[in-house]
Formats: structure tokens, sequence, C-alpha cells
């Protein structure tokens, strides 16, 4: 039905183009070179438009990237399929973070954090976040949690576009980038004097959001001359969070009782007399909702400058930093009544210096370092106790340096070689301390407890990295056009010695409307310093998760088939074929023997190894001068190939889809997103060759007991196994032949996230906007606890003065 409705589509808007025929660049929004280059001593009027250059609506094809090759490219000249999320595109989406602009691409999935993770998350074509190597201008940046990013650091003020590279890219960029490349470009003058500012407040209902309101600010100010240009962007952002918990009150931080107090109301709220009283009657196991948060209240301010000096027409000389500082709280509850309010504080740098340096017309030598340190402090305080109290340092600094020789054969050949140094280093309370990781494998504590009672201790630990690479980008014909772009890497781990990483890129034109890209390489991440040394835990919950110095690196092999069809002026399409196989995939498994405090033991393990596979396909319209519209399909098979389970909450279906208006003369615009989930996948614990019903949190207590009855009824019928047996079988998931659990997984959750945004220029420099995120308020505290429905408004302001006039008699 989807394939009918699909063509039929292709075929009303071919008729569409014909009845209303225009040319190519005023469709596409492509500007024609000639046309350009004959109108290049045309000044902008002075102070009009109030934007940068850059920024000029959606010429995507004679756009420069540089992520898919490390070396600048036109777009429509590169390889290796590159998509990119222009400034334009950021604003009509109305993202205040990176996490809000990805999750509009087929094949790219933004999740909230799950356990151990932070903010949002990133999954590429099926592969989780760390797998995903997230750049800054080209540079690595620091600060994973679980293996995770937390994409909501990254404040669009200071992006100019996202440029992304889908499957393993190792080749180039060594360890990480298994599933792909998401790199983000900062912004830079482009206008003798420009400055920017943006104030947007917002909120949404009071029964998830109290009655507080977001506020985000910024401001940029820059300044470029014939050699030198430099941009300065300041931000603060200041927000309540939210709560999608069934609390006795409303909304995070409302003057409600603190669930611990005399007080507190031990029942949902709003909920009916009535049904109160037939909790309180007809269930005594009934488990009274603790006060707790879901979305961190947080306060944080950013700042950046980039600096660009052109110190002749052949040398050009970059300096950039950020610095973000973030202060996070939020209210975490465990059963029985266990309350602890939670407080993390980050501060994250990133410094980095450029020298690009054309020595002749055929060698291109480009230098580059880069120091970025993350340093986060997690403390908890347990309300009314001291025991659980916990305060946790993270410290962790990476410094690389890079170099990169191109020579150029012929305008249709290059060859790049690059060697790259990186060192990195961690400090953190996560970390088994250095005595305990070295022999003997005894700390002084062990002899004498109270010595370091109190105290937190924090490992370290050190590794580097050096790597070589070559890549060749030769276009062997014009007519028809085909380009191949070979690289290969050894990349070396102080830890895990060396490793081979080869890609092989392909681009056939068959016609100018229609080519083809195709890429396979293998992708590769080392254990990080969590995977190998984790050492903490939880009593309170009564587990401890400890690392394993012998873990293999992750492998995968990538494969990416595309093709792109111009079908008419007005219409472009294309699609993708990927298939990834991940080995040594790294997770946690239960060790069978408890610790000596009788702890459960979690130990990182590569018992994993997982496929994923499937097709990303858009199609993007230019109805009229005024509306566009496009659509996308992404449709990813996973698999857990040892216990034969899709990989956890990868739906197999997901759609994209986009209306944009954009009225000139009245300076209006409307913008319409939609990502439209199907059904996914979510483990269970079969009972024993079933799931139980996914019941409410308030039959906890009978799900306990059934779950209890049905391991008794098991260990009756298969009485005593051999260890060896049942360990095969549990490792396997096979419910028939061990006593210990095993998995079946549910199809739950389908949703729609809509987001709707309306703007007017007014005045030549300002904006006023309106929005809503999460129209259709879709959340679910178990499977998607993303923030509800949330309104904004606010007022931004561009004035570029790109001639300035000198008063007469000046000099």
């Amino acid at each position: 039905m989807f394939r009918f409705f699909f063509f039929g589509l292709v075929v009303c808007f071919i008729f569409f183009n014909n009845l209303y025929p225009q040319s190519l660049s005023e469709i596409s929004g492509e500007k024609d070179l000639n046309s350009k280059s004959s109108n290049k001593n045309e000044k902008p009027k002075h102070g009009v438009s109030g934007e940068q250059p850059n920024l000029d609506k959606l010429d995507r094809s004679n756009m420069i990237t540089v992520t898919g090759t490390r070396r600048k490219n036109l777009l429509k000249d590169s390889t290796i399929t590159t998509e990119v999320i222009t400034k334009k595109d950021i604003d009509d989406m109305g993202a205040r973070d990176l996490s809000q602009t990805l999750g509009n691409v087929p094949g790219i999935e933004v999740r909230p954090a799950q356990s151990g993770e932070r903010g949002q998350t990133v999954r590429l074509q099926g592969l989780s976040a760390q797998n995903v190597l997230i750049l800054v201008d080209g540079q690595r940046t620091t600060g994973r949690f679980s293996g995770s990013i937390d994409l909501t650091r990254f404040k669009v003020e200071d992006i100019e576009r996202i440029e992304i590279v889908k499957g393993a890219s190792s080749a180039i960029y060594g360890s990480d980038a298994i599933a792909g490349v998401i790199n983000i470009i900062t912004k830079e003058a482009q206008d003798p004097l420009y400055a920017e500012f943006r104030s947007l407040g917002g909120s949404g209902s009071e029964r998830y959001f109290g009655p507080y309101m977001e506020f985000r600010n910024y401001a940029s100010v820059g300044a470029k001359s014939d050699k030198l240009s430099t941009l300065f962007t300041v931000g603060w952002h200041k927000g309540e969070g939210y709560d999608l918990t069934p609390d006795a009150t409303n909304g995070p931080r409302n003057g409600r009782y603190a669930s611990l107090a005399p007080g507190y109301n031990p029942y949902p709220n709003e909920i009916p007399l009535v049904n109160q009283y037939i909790l309180a009657t007809r269930f005594p196991g009934y488990t009274p909702p603790l006060e707790s948060t879901s979305g961190s209240a947080f306060q944080d301010m950013n700042l950046s400058n980039k600096t660009v000096y052109r110190a002749t027409d052949s040398l050009t000389l970059t300096g950039q930093f950020y610095y973000r500082h973030l202060d996070q709280s939020a209210v975490d509850a465990t059963l029985p009544r266990t309350v602890y309010d939670r407080r993390n504080k980050t501060h994250d740098f990133m410094g980095a210096f450029n020298v690009d340096w054309a020595a002749s017309q055929k060698i291109n030598l480009n230098l580059n370092a880069n120091y970025s340190r993350f340093q986060d402090l997690y403390t908890t305080d347990q309300r009314k106790a001291d025991d659980l109290d916990s305060q946790q340092r993270t410290d962790n600094a990476v410094t690389e340096f890079r170099s990169r020789i191109d020579y150029k054969f012929s305008e249709n050949h290059i060859t790049s070689v690059g060697a790259e140094n990186l060192q990195d280093q961690i400090s953190s309370a996560r970390i088994a301390p250095d005595c305990r990781r070295t022999y003997p494998n005894i700390c002084f504590e062990d002899f004498n407890p109270t010595l370091t009672k109190g105290q937190t201790i924090n490992g370290n630990a050190y590794r580097f990295r050096n790597a070589f690479y070559i890549q060749d980008e030769w276009r062997v014909s014009d007519k028809p056009r085909i380009q191949i772009v070979p690289g290969i890497r050894y990349d070396h781990d102080s830890i895990y010695g060396g490793e081979w990483l080869p890609k092989l890129a392909i681009r056939y034109d068959v016609t100018d409307q229609f080519r083809f890209r195709a890429a396979n390489g293998l992708g590769y991440r080392a254990p990080s310093f969590q995977d190998l040394y984790f050492n903490f835990l939880n009593p309170g919950v009564g587990y401890r998760v400890v690392g394993n110095s012998d873990l293999k690196p992750e492998l995968s092999r990538s494969y990416n088939f595309g093709w792109e069809w111009d079908i008419t002026k007005r219409i472009w399409y294309s699609s993708n074929l990927f298939h990834n196989n991940v080995d040594n995939l790294i997770g946690f498994r239960t060790n069978p023997v408890r610790d000596n405090s009788g702890l459960m033991v979690y130990q990182t393990s590569n018992y994993q190894k997982a496929m994923t596979q499937g097709i990303e396909t858009s199609l993007n319209v230019r109805m009229t001068d005024i509306l566009t519209t496009s659509v996308g399909y992404t449709y990813t098979d996973s698999r857990d190939e040892l216990t034969k389970l899709p990989l956890e909450g990868r739906g197999k279906h997901r759609w994209n889809f986009s209306v944009r208006v954009d009225e000139k003369s009245s300076g209006i615009s409307l913008s319409i997103f939609a990502v439209v989930f199907g059904k996914q996948p979510y483990y269970c614990v079969k009972n024993p060759f079933w799931c139980n019903p996914d019941l409410p949190s308030n039959f906890d207590v009978l799900e306990t007991v059934i779950n209890q009855e049905s391991q008794t009824m098991i260990q009756n019928t298969l009485g005593t196994l051999p260890t060896v047996v049942s360990d095969y079988c549990a490792d396997n998931n096979l419910s028939y032949c061990t006593v210990s659990p095993t998995y079946g997984y549910r199809m739950v959750n389908p949703y729609t996230n809509l987001n709707l945004r309306l703007s007017q220029r007014f005045f030549g420099h300002f904006q006023w906007f309106v929005g809503v995120d999460n129209a259709l308020d879709a959340w679910d505290l178990q499977y998607n606890p993303q923030r509800p429905k949330f309104y904004y408004f606010g007022l931004d302001g561009k004035f570029a003065f790109s001639e300035v006039k000198l008063k007469e008699g000046d000099s």
C-alpha cells in the first residue's frame, strides 16, 4: 500500500511540475554559478538583510563540506554521501540545541537518556550512541556517560551547520566512528560588522512544568576585515525541568510536601476520593508514589569565539574555543521510602588552533592542535539520612595533534596523507584506584577501612593513540562521471595495539540527474576507560559494577549503497541501503559470584554480536516559490545475534514529514515537522515461555508474586541442571533448559512527535516567533520519558553591515 501511495505521489508531483515549469536554480534554491559571477560586484544594501551571506536559503549543492574526506569539497562533488542541516533548517525547526536538530533526518534517532546516560542521546542506523563520533569543527569532544554524549550540551547559537556521514568512518577518524560521524560546524563572522541576539521563553502544562518558565538568551558580535574575522557568542539558559511521575502534587519544585514529610498525600495527583478509598482498603500492597522528577532543572552558560586570520592568500590561521558551565538538579526516589536530591555541575572546555597552508599549486599542508576537558561533580544527598550520601568527581582531558598533506596530481586526482596523536586521561571516582588495577591489587583501606571513611578516592587512567592514514580521491572519468575514494588507516592504541582500518567509497553518475554512491568500511571502537576500569557500588539497590581489563575492541563491517535522482526540476529523491555487522559489542553481564559483601556483580563483557540493516529514503518537493515539502521513511531491522532478539528500542518503521511556507513579501514563515515512530521492541522476563502482561506500576507486587511462582515451577520441572548447561542456555536465551531468567520482548509505544513554528520578520532586522514542541503531548514514563507539550515564544534580531560609509573628509 505504501509503495502504491509513494509512486502515485511522484506521478502527481511530476504532473504538477509540468503545469508550472521553473528553472533549476529557482526550484532547488541552488544559484547558477554563471549568474553568480556576473553579479559579483553587487553589494547588499546597508544593514537590510540582517543575515550572514552563508545562511542563504537552500544553496546546498555549492555548499562547502569537510566531513566526508576531511578536505574542503563542494557538496555536489562529494563521493561520500554527506547530509547537511543548515542554519536555515535549524531555525525552521525552532531548535535550541543539537538534540532538536537531528531527529528529522532519516536514519537518525534521538532518544531520552537511559540509565547511566544524561540528557538526550543519538542512534544512527540502529547503532547506539557509543558508536557515533561527535565532532566540533573536526575536533573530538569529551564527557561520555555510559558511552553517550549528551546532545543538549551543544547550543544552536554556536552552530552554522551540521554535517553527517553514515557508515563506518574509522579509516579517517579512528576509534568510535563505527556507526558514523556527526560534525558540528560553528559560525564565523561574514560581515564587516555583525550582531545577533535571541531571547526565548516557554513552558507547558502546570501539571508537568509547575508555575515556572524556561528562558534561553544569547548574543553574538562579530567583525571582519580583509585579513581578520572574529565572532564572540555568549548564552545563558535556565529552566526548572519537568515531571512525568504520578506524584501527589503538580510539577517540579512547586511547593509540594516532600514525600517523607508527615503531610504527604500518598495518592497520585487528582485521583478521585473513591479510588483513594479502594487503594487503601482493597490493595494493602499498594505503594504510594515518591517525590521524584523526570527532567532536571538546569542553569547553564556558554561562551565561544572563532577567529580566522588570512595572513596571505595561501596561509590561513584559525583559533577557537568554547566554554560551557552547566548546573543541573533533580530528585530521585527508590522504594520503599528513599529519596535523594541529585545535583551535577559540569565544566566543558575546548580550544583549538588550525593552520592551512597552500605551499604550492600541488601541495597543501594542514596542521591542527586541540585540547578538550570535561569536569563533572556529581552529588547525591539522601533525605533524613547520611548513609548513602555520595560525591563523585570526574575529570577527562583529551589532547590531539593532527597533520595532513594533500598532493594534487591533477584537478581530478588528490592524495592525502595524515598522521595523528591523541592523549586521553581520566580521573574518576568510578574508576578503580591504581592500587586495585596493579599487582598486588591491594589498597590501604583493605587493612584499615576507617582510614578513608567518608572520602572519595579517584582512580586515574591514561592512554595514547598514534595513527597514520592515506586517502586517495580520484575522478576516474567525466563522461560518465566515476569517482573513487579508497583509504586505509593504521591506528595504534597504547592498551590494544594496532588495527588496520580500510574504507572504499565509489560514485557513479548514470546521468546528470541520476547517481549512485556506495561505501564499505571497517569500524572500530577501543573499549573506554569506563569499560575497562569501572568499579563502583550501589548498596541502596544491592549491586556493584566492575570493568574488565580483558575486553576486545568492537569491530563493525559497514555497507552503504544509495542513489539520488533529480526527478524533475522540482523533485529530488534519494535512497540508501545499509547493513552493519558489529562483533564484540560491550555490555554488562551478571557475574555468578557475588562480592565479599554479598552484592550482585555486573561486569563488562564482549558477549554481544549485533546486526542492523534497512533502507532510508527521502523525497523533497518545491511545490511553489513559497511552499516546500518533504517526506522520509526509514526501515530498520536489528538483531542481537546471541539471543536472536531485536535490539531493544529499535522500531522497524519511522516516517519523517515536513512542510515549510516562506512568504517573502510579508516575512511570514511557517514550519511543520513530524516524526512518526512505529512500535518498538522492549525486553521482558519470560515466565517461562512468554512475557507477563505489562501491568501498571500499582500492580508491581502482583507481578513479583507471579514471577516467583513461575521460577518455582521451572525449578521443580527442570530439577538440578549442570551449571555448564544452564549457563549456556541462559547466554543463548533458551528458556527450556535453564532456571536463570530468559527474555522475550513486547512491541509497544508507537507515537508521533509534532513540532510547529510560526515567525515573521519586521523592520528588516527583527523577527518574532512562536511555536510548540511535541504538540500531540506524546510521552511515556517507562518507554519514552521525553518532555511533554511545550509552548515557546521569542524575539531575535540580526544586524549585518556589509558596507560602512565614511564621512566626507575622512581618510
